[in-house]
């Protein structure tokens, strides 16, 4: 590959994740929605179900297919309003098997979109972080259908971390995240007018988007950023 579209392109280790995680969704919707519905599953102490989350991740997924199709020159097809239901339009409170069904043709669509780039040098910063931006809505929104950080391989966390400065750089800015794989507690210091916070990757993925439940050891007095409900 030409060394100048190597570094245009998507990190490997990100959308390699990104195939794992998209795959992963498939299958834990479903695993979901046959133990007790996305209506029932509430998340983020009562404000959203599980129907909302499918529906924003489906959404999402087909915006993204889009805009890749149409920065690529491809066609972009007419949307499908019979399955793209939005938020807005009750789309979090259809029956659970269309929501599966919405999940999977979108995140189908999704990986086609990404796979058909030939050049991601030819396209705009923005659309160049899709799959990051993807990868890390994956990562954190399958946490709020209720898969357990210590279930997201080693490295999809680590690749998911790698994105956080850039995805969440709002509510990020003031602080320097560091990886460490000799610990999984988050530890923390302030450094002048930054607050450095290391940790392992699924650690400071969960801390960084507001997920931290389940997170063993965390530190009673480490500051957290603004939670984001939407990545």
């Amino acid at each position: 590959m030409n060394r100048d579209l190597a570094i245009a392109a998507p990190p490997l280790a990100v959308r390699e994740a990104l195939e794992r995680q998209s795959a992963a969704l498939a299958d834990y919707s479903l695993e979901v929605f046959l133990e007790f519905d996305f209506l029932d599953h509430n998340i983020l102490g009562g404000q959203l179900t599980g129907g909302h989350i499918v529906t924003y991740l489906a959404r999402e997924a087909d915006r993204m297919a889009d805009e890749l199709l149409a920065s690529t020159d491809q066609p972009v097809p007419t949307p499908d309003r019979s399955r793209r239901w939005e938020l807005s339009e009750g789309g979090n409170e259809r029956p659970g098997a269309v929501m599966v069904d919405d999940i999977h043709e979108s995140t189908l669509r999704l990986r086609e979109a990404v796979a058909s780039v030939a050049d991601w040098s030819a396209v705009s910063e923005e659309v160049r972080g899709i799959p990051a931006r993807r990868l890390l809505q994956l990562a954190v929104h399958l946490v709020d259908l209720g898969r357990r950080w210590d279930r997201l391989a080693l490295e999809d966390a680590a690749a998911a971390a790698s994105v956080l400065s850039d995805v969440l750089q709002p509510e990020l800015s003031g602080y320097r995240l560091i990886v460490s794989d000799r610990t999984a507690a988050l530890s923390w210091v302030r450094e002048g007018d930054l607050v450095s916070v290391t940790g392992a990757p699924a650690a400071l993925v969960a801390w960084a988007s507001g997920r931290t439940t389940d997170l063993a050891d965390l530190p009673s007095d480490i500051p957290t950023p603004p939670l984001r409900v939407w990545i």
